[in-house]
């Protein structure tokens, strides 16, 4: 069944799948959320189970967001 994956089939599905993996943590890093440490540590130790992946995108969307950098936000004037 495997026999004709080459080498270079294997090494794209296993980037496309650390990629799938790692969505909760990349959607909860772009959302800013304030527990952020605890959406990645629940993704690691879970993700293979795929329940737990899904609990890690449920906080990742879910989880209040922090408010942003007044220095790093557009429009904002620095050493004023």
């Amino acid at each position: 069944m495997f026999s004709d994956v080459g080498p270079l089939k294997l090494l794209v599905v296993a980037l496309v799948g650390l990629f799938f993996l790692g969505v909760p943590s990349l959607v909860a890093h772009r959302r800013r959320v304030q527990h952020l440490r605890w959406v990645i540590v629940v993704n690691v130790i879970g993700a293979f189970t795929g329940l737990f992946w899904f609990v890690a995108l449920f906080m990742a969307m879910s989880m209040a967001t922090r408010q942003p950098d007044r220095a790093l936000a557009p429009g904002s004037q620095l050493g004023l």
